[in-house]
């Protein structure tokens, strides 16, 4: 846990858990919840979700519980509170499940009430054998949740109702793509996602009232034309203006520069469109993770081979990155979320 002080941040505490990964904090700012990246737990396949009370005065962590995540899905992959706080949206990599545990009015986690195993798969024999839950994104109105699998090549949602998942929408994309994140636009009804197999952005439409993903718009690469080599897309983060997009690469078989970057794309307002603006690769190394600052001023790119925690300042006219800062060295960065 980390207290921002001016370009160097300062260690409040460390709390030692079983390789967390993605957070997510409570809407009213008292609790935190982490997913922990496993495949046994207690002997069992599964993984689990923690739940963490935030402490006002120094937002200190006390662990309030751990729950066992269903057996039908390992290596929990990302984590959402639905926007009223009475609930808990997991994502399981490894068999292509989806989870929904109950919140209490402590901030406690109950046992999953809710679950949808996925099934299928895609063209990349290695990377889509099996479907791969990879993100879960509650939509603006808080009755749909919104899954990629980057196995399946596809965006699934779902309605929320007592605590189940009711699938209301199974949107196809682009074979062997591998969606990975989301984006909604502030509007809720354009809806973007990173495809880490293939390195591009998509631009769908989105019907909020139904919970329909709407036909692709635009696909866009998140390098430039010239890039040669293997690519991978991760992270994908909206500004809350809605003008501005950004989406980060990381490098695995490629020697180009930018092979470890971040996408600055506009978005036009009218078609929702993108075009690209910037790579910026700068004091980045296997950038996995992006967090945006509520008050769109600055980027933090989280680069999980360099250790780093870098901050990036955001022109509020033009969305172009500059200013790199350093503001924290912290081993394997993953996730970052801001609370209080």
């Amino acid at each position: 846990m980390l207290a921002p002080r001016g370009d160097a941040w300062s260690q409040v505490q460390v709390v030692e858990s079983a390789n967390p990964s993605f957070l997510a904090v409570h809407p009213n700012q008292r609790c935190l919840y982490a997913i922990n990246e496993i495949d046994v737990y207690e002997g069992r396949a599964t993984g689990t979700a923690e739940a963490y009370a935030i402490d006002p005065r120094n937002g200190r962590l006390t662990l309030l519980n751990r729950q066992p995540l269903s057996l039908s899905g390992t290596i929990p992959a990302h984590v959402a509170v639905s926007p009223d706080g009475q609930h808990l949206a997991v994502a399981l990599y490894g068999g292509g499940a989806y989870n929904v545990l109950p919140i209490g009015a402590d901030g406690r986690l109950g046992s999953v009430s809710g679950l949808f195993k996925d099934t299928g798969s895609g063209p990349d024999t290695a990377r889509q054998e099996a479907p791969h839950a990879h993100m879960v994104l509650f939509d603006p109105t808080g009755r749909h949740i919104l899954g990629t699998d980057l196995g399946t090549d596809r965006i699934n949602v779902f309605a929320l109702e007592d605590g189940k998942l009711t699938p209301r929408d199974r949107a196809q994309l682009k074979p062997g793509g591998g969606p990975r994140h989301l984006a909604l636009h502030p509007s809720g009804k354009l809806l973007y996602v990173i495809s880490e197999l293939d390195g591009t952005v998509a631009c769908h439409g989105y019907d909020p009232a139904t919970g329909r993903v709407l036909d692709e718009r635009q696909r866009i690469a998140t390098t430039p034309a010239d890039y040669t080599g293997q690519k991978s897309g991760a992270a994908l983060v909206m500004h809350p203006s809605g003008r501005f997009l950004y989406a980060s690469n990381r490098r695995l078989k490629s020697e180009h520069p930018l092979a470890d970057s971040i996408a600055a794309f506009s978005i036009d307002p009218a078609s929702g469109r993108l075009a690209a603006l910037q790579y910026w690769s700068e004091g980045l190394r296997f950038p996995r993770a992006l967090t945006m600052a509520d008050d769109g001023r600055h980027l933090y790119a989280l680069s999980q081979k360099g250790d780093t925690i870098l901050r990036l300042r955001i022109d509020d006219a033009t969305g172009r990155l500059d200013q790199p800062a350093v503001v924290s060295n912290v081993p394997t960065p993953v996730c970052l979320v801001f609370a209080g």
